[in-house]
């Protein structure tokens, strides 16, 4: 797809649309440190040199000049995407490049970007359309492409508007509420989360069911005992609360489980505070689950749920590039936007190894922080812990030793 978008075409059965999630692949990541133990020692034998260890290439390409007033110049920023492919993939053409990624004429591509930062500080679409133009290339018709995020309303802000297309046109999608869940396909952790609208078990009670009626009587009757003191006085504001629901499960959204072949995940450099970072680790599984607002912040931090939700096989074998947007990038305040602690360094990074690029990216924000002219912003430290703990989940390596970063010019 050369050329401009055009986001009116698209058409797919409308299941197709009922959903969305991505994970993480880890083919760049060290092998085991068996592989590096000395041999058994012999008499006649030569010694056996150990195997070399296996680096996970970064390609980071970064010139401030792209982005100016916070406006990006996208043909720049396009061919910058494709310089880094082509020499991750040490291939002389865009079409070879994707292929080598994993990339096939008969896959369902999802292009999960970030959109809680709003128009500025969500996945730039000069980077989505040079994605969407190597995969075509690469034999994908428009049809088989699919633009995404988790809400619709975050995307509609940041002017990713859902819309069904054509066969001469990629998709862009939301997760649907409730039905965009696959009801097989479950995460459990210990933590109890409390259920909103949009997660796949909440039950929507409109107030004139049983249940609520009975709930609201109890109330009324003062059931919960009625030695509350008299400091207690006026109305009594549990008579129209609602019983909270609660779930220890999330539930994968449909479209990686049972839709998309393959995932390209395209997320925007900045911080958070409920994880630490909103990387490429992060952003990709919270985007992939409901019920997920009860691992963030104190005490887990997302660790290890946002681990053991990317080893899932629906997401661990299906993300085949990680595309980090940090041409614009945030240390603070994030993941929305905030231009006070904002940089445009201009800068992307590329690799199969989502770890790799995170734990690089940590470092800066960290930097940046300290840095920072108030002098007043906290080091992010242990709340970004699942960097280094994705490790231990065979994602990928952020050991500096096993990384091969390489700058382009």
């Amino acid at each position: 797809m050369n050329g401009r978008w055009k986001f009116h075409r698209f058409c797919l059965p409308a299941f197709f649309w009922a959903v969305l999630t991505v994970g993480t692949s880890a083919q760049e990541a060290a092998p085991s440190g068996l592989a590096n133990q000395p041999a058994p020692p012999t008499t006649n034998a030569p010694a056996v040199p150990a195997a070399p260890r296996k680096l996970s290439p970064v390609i980071w390409t970064e010139n401030p000049d792209v982005v100016q007033r916070f406006n990006v110049n996208g043909p720049w920023v396009r061919q910058m995407v494709n310089n880094a492919v082509l020499k991750l993939t040490s291939a002389n053409d865009l079409g070879t490049a994707w292929t080598r990624l994993g990339i096939t004429p008969q896959d369902v591509v999802g292009v999960k970007i970030t959109t809680m930062g709003g128009p500025l500080l969500s996945t730039h679409r000069a980077i989505v359309q040079a994605v969407c133009d190597g995969l075509e290339e690469a034999g994908v018709p428009p049809s088989h492409i699919i633009i995404w995020d988790k809400d619709a309303s975050d995307m509609r802000e940041a002017g990713y508007v859902p819309v069904a297309g054509t066969d001469s046109h990629v998709g862009i999608a939301s997760i649907f509420p409730g039905t965009g869940y696959d009801p097989d396909a479950v995460y459990n952790n210990g933590i109890l989360g409390t259920l909103i609208w949009g997660d796949s078990e909440f039950i929507r009670h409109e107030g004139d069911d049983d249940l609520s009626r009975a709930a609201s009587e109890a109330v009324k009757n003062k059931a919960y005992g009625d030695n509350l003191g008299s400091a207690v006085t006026g109305d009594d504001s549990l008579t129209n609360a609602s019983i909270p629901q609660t779930s220890n499960k999330s539930y994968y959204a449909r479209l990686v489980t049972t839709l998309c072949t393959k995932i390209v995940n395209v997320p925007v450099l900045t911080d958070n505070s409920y994880i630490g970072i909103n990387g490429c680790l992060g952003s990709l599984a919270l985007a992939s689950v409901d019920n997920n607002r009860r691992f963030q912040g104190d005490p887990t931090f997302g660790d290890p749920a946002i681990c053991e939700i990317l080893s899932n096989p629906y997401l661990r074998r299906k993300v085949v590039l990680n595309i980090l947007d940090a041409l614009i990038a945030e240390y603070a305040g994030g993941p929305r936007f905030d231009p006070q602690f904002t940089k445009s360094i201009g800068g992307i990074y590329v690799s199969r190894d989502p770890v790799a690029i995170d734990a690089i990216v940590l470092k800066r924000l960290e930097g940046w922080r300290a840095s920072d002219r108030q002098g007043k912003i906290d080091p992010i430290g242990k709340t970004a812990s699942h960097v280094h703990d994705a490790a231990s989940y065979n994602l990928g390596t952020d050991d500096p030793s096993r990384i091969q970063l390489l700058r382009l010019p």
